[in-house]
């Protein structure tokens, strides 16, 4: 578990690095005076809605893990996972956002694999399964003023294509084999090779097109409720006026360029292309008020999801039972 939480503390002294950074650039005393008369109910609005996210995502992990049949009562099965450890195990993994593409969120399989004994590769797809449809619910979020601003019609298509090119070839058995070999022929890939191709099985599974409808309906749901928290830190401006519609197409399409840039948790992507959108396109708000509402609006999702995760981790190691001790020997069912 440590490999994790290495990549988590790299990506949060980046993240405190990257923002210690733009407040210098933007200068102390202009932040603070782009809050003054700050209406902060706001931002505690606004962590209410990321905390219903989380349990909308929560009820994704749990769809999954009912089609993967992990509570059966057959080998490899989980018949004594309880909701509670099973949220514990959810909330941990926010604890891994701060990771390229937040891939690090696979932490949940390998703690599923300590506490209740689930393979490991059997339930990592799950996490390919969220990223696809939280690229989907983005894509159609960013699509409410995509069509004003087409200069980021580009941001849509790639990925568009992208989430298509994944659900087509990790939702196909057949042709998900297929590359694999392919790439088992290349130096070096073999034993990589190997390993993805205990994950074909549970990937399809989840890729099936009802499945993916109904988690992305529910990403939709969720993203939509972190714009209308957006939405709210922004007017919290004394002066500044936007819409709804343009605060959830600022908020989706900046995430969708944090997400295509593959840095940790985004970082510096998506902070950097909300500050200069909204003071570009929303009245009243300033550079300095712009990087301000980014920052906040930060706080209460990534860093927020991060804080959570930590504790829901703290908890899980003192309280969980581990039916099955930790097996490095067995490469397959490790991350």
């Amino acid at each position: 578990m440590s490999r994790f939480v290495q990549r988590a503390l790299i990506g949060v002294v980046l993240g405190v690095l990257l923002y210690v950074g733009a407040v210098l650039y933007v200068d102390l005393g202009r932040i603070r005076e782009a809050l003054a008369g700050y209406a902060w109910s706001a931002v505690a609005l606004a962590l209410l809605l990321s905390s219903a996210n989380y349990l909308l995502r929560f009820l994704k992990w749990e769809l999954c893990l009912g089609w993967l049949k992990v509570r059966g009562d057959g080998p490899g099965d989980a018949p004594q996972l309880t909701r509670t450890r099973s949220l514990l195990i959810y909330l941990a993994g926010l604890s891994m956002s701060v990771t390229p593409g937040k891939v690090g969120e696979v932490l949940r399989s390998y703690l599923l694999r300590l506490t209740d004994g689930v393979p490991f590769a059997r339930t990592a797809p799950i996490v390919v399964a969220d990223r696809l449809s939280d690229l989907v619910a983005l894509v159609i979020l960013s699509l409410i003023g995509v069509s004003q601003f087409r200069e980021y019609l580009p941001v849509v298509l790639v990925t568009l294509a992208l989430v298509v090119a994944g659900v087509v070839v990790l939702g196909t058995p057949r042709l998900a084999r297929g590359l694999l070999a392919l790439l088992a022929r290349l130096p070096g890939l073999a034993r990589l090779s190997a390993r993805a191709e205990a994950l074909v099985d549970s990937s399809a599974a989840l890729l099936r097109l009802r499945p993916l409808l109904l988690l992305s309906l529910i990403s939709v749901l969720g993203w939509g409720l972190e714009c209308v928290g957006y939405w709210l830190i922004l007017r919290g401006l004394v002066g500044a006026e936007a819409s709804l519609a343009l605060c959830t197409f600022l908020w989706s399409t900046t995430t969708l360029i944090g997400a295509l840039s593959f840095l940790p948790g985004g970082l510096g992507a998506t902070e950097g292309s909300l500050a200069v959108l909204v003071a570009r396109l929303a009245s009243g708000v300033s550079q300095a008020a712009a990087l301000a509402t980014t920052l906040l609006i930060r706080a209460c999702t990534l860093w927020y999801g991060e804080l959570v995760g930590g504790l829901a981790l703290a908890v899980l190691v003192r309280k969980a039972p581990r039916a099955v001790p930790p097996a490095p020997h067995a490469p397959h069912d490790t991350p």
